[in-house]
């Protein structure tokens, strides 16, 4: 609740304005609280039990966890009172004095973005969570602070402090009205959960399920829920998380701002100016498209979650994707000829390939050899080490000669006024669009192979949606790909290059 007794539209010219989270953060937090020690209850229960009935305890065995109950909700309440949000005409202060004082200075310009999240005890009490997110990788997938108010409140707020961050007036309610740029249903969503990961993360969660459901059939249970595990942590919760995320999506532009929102039990929205972002990606996981689908993500610095980047189209027809990005970003998008690997990069790109298939094959031999040795009386754990030896000696070594004449294939690399374009992978593919004054570092080198035939492969380095990362670019002539350090260079010199320009 605001401490004062003016609205914050009213006072925003006056002088700082004080205000503490909703008291509704209180409740949130023993709810999350009686759920967790519910849950050491029901796991402790059997011994809860035996103590009571060797020693002839009533209700008072539960007293520990009373105590502990009561003084939790005293730090709630204390962490409430001794937290509070002051904005001033240029930064918002966040001031704690619950065990150690601290105070933090979040500089309007430095944000990335003021984000809201709606969870359900947001619902209930009518409330919104607004979060404040610094233009930095530094704990990116985490807001510098966030504040619950009332969600009218929320709203001005969020209008007053967007204005000094995008330089434009924000009308929420009006903004809420706009039509989406794509059409995405929730059946997409569901795709998009489904078939939105990395082939390897797919193959690790159906691997896993296929050997819980072997081993539950053959009577080892124990093997069956390790493996159930390893399924719902790499695929099930994933999938789940990310149909939850996305669902009810919808996305809009006004002016240079982007706007996303999604969610079907917590509901977020999510802006930023398209300055902020460093490179949009166009990717396509091995089954997506072979249903002819693609995803649109951003990468943009100070802005991501558990989810990992801003997601600018979920999996959707590729056509459709490609036409919502030149509509949406086309800032980042230019006519381009598209390079293709040189016929000198075929031998560079399948050396390794062959190099470590020859590595698979030994050890599956090893594998076999050690089978037969050991003379396995059970069919099953004669069944698996063959399995294994054969999955060595043959399946790996063709998925790695397959994926290294894809490669060749479809590693593609073009350059153009403002940005450049490198598409790399084989099974799982991905297209990125990199802007050339955001790379932090760029790198081009060449093994002793590559630099027989006269090529080399060039690493750009630049600011992320969750830290630094690193993208590397097919094998290429040299002199090709130093075309784009030298440009990067030369943009400085000349005064292409302008920080104010992304500030």
């Amino acid at each position: 609740m605001s401490e004062t007794d003016q609205p914050i539209e009213e006072t925003q010219t006056e002088g700082p304005i004080v205000i503490r989270n909703h008291i509704s953060v209180i409740f949130g937090n023993i709810i999350t609280l009686m759920i967790v020690l519910a849950f050491i209850v029901f796991v402790n229960r059997g011994t809860i039990v035996s103590a009571k009935d060797e020693l002839g305890m009533h209700w008072w065995y539960l007293l520990p966890i009373i105590a502990l109950f009561l003084f939790m909700i005293f730090i709630f309440w204390r962490r409430w009172k001794l937290t509070t949000y002051t904005f001033t005409d240029s930064e918002l202060r966040v001031f704690r004095n619950t065990i150690f004082k601290s105070e933090a200075h979040i500089q309007y310009s430095r944000l990335a973005s003021v984000n809201v999240r709606r969870t359900i005890i947001n619902h209930i009490f009518g409330t919104t969570q607004l979060l404040f997110n610094v233009n930095s990788s530094v704990n990116s997938n985490r807001a510098e602070a966030v504040l619950t108010l009332e969600s009218s409140e929320a709203d001005r707020l969020r209008e007053t402090i967007s204005s000094k961050i995008f330089k434009r007036e924000m009308v929420i309610k009006e903004e809420e009205t706009k039509e989406s740029l794509v059409e995405i249903s929730n059946f997409d969503v569901i795709l998009h959960g489904m078939f939105g990961q990395t082939t390897t993360q797919t193959i690790i969660g159906l691997l896993a399920l296929a050997y819980s459901i072997g081993t539950f059939y053959f009577g080892n249970s124990a093997g069956s829920i390790t493996a159930l595990i390893v399924f719902a942590l790499s695929t099930a919760l994933p999938w789940i998380r990310t149909i939850l995320r996305y669902y009810n999506y919808r996305i809009y532009r006004v002016d240079d701002t982007i706007t996303v929102e999604s969610g079907l039990i917590s509901n977020y929205r999510s802006s930023f100016n398209l300055k902020k972002v460093n490179s949009v990606r166009i990717r396509e996981p091995l089954l997506a498209r072979l249903m002819g689908r693609a995803i649109l993500e951003a990468e943009v610095v100070g802005l991501a979650d558990s989810n990992g980047l801003p997601l600018l189209c979920p999996l959707k027809n590729k056509a459709i994707v490609e036409q919502l990005s030149k509509e949406l970003v086309p800032e980042f998008l230019f006519d381009f000829e598209k390079q293709g690997q040189p016929v000198q990069a075929k031998v560079p790109t399948l050396a390794f390939k062959i190099i470590c298939s020859a590595i698979s094959v030994f050890i599956g031999s090893i594998i076999f050899i050690f089978g037969r040795i050991a003379g396995y009386e059970n069919n099953i754990d004669k069944f698996l080490i063959l399995l294994i030896a054969v999955s060595f000696a043959i399946i790996i070594p063709i998925i790695l000669l397959i994926h290294g004449l894809l490669a060749q294939r479809h590693r593609e690399f073009a350059i153009g006024d403002e940005t450049f374009m490198f598409a790399i992978g084989a099974y799982d593919r991905e297209t990125n669009f990199i802007r050339f004054d955001k790379v932090q570092k760029t790198r081009v080198t060449g093994g002793p192979i590559q630099r027989r035939f006269g090529v080399a492969t060039c690493t750009v380095s630049l600011m992320s949606s969750s830290g630094v990362t690193n993208i590397e670019s097919g094998i290429f002539d040299r002199e090709t790909l130093e075309r784009i350090p030298n440009e990067i260079m030369a943009r400085i010199k000349d005064g292409r290059y302008d920080y104010r320009r992304y500030q």
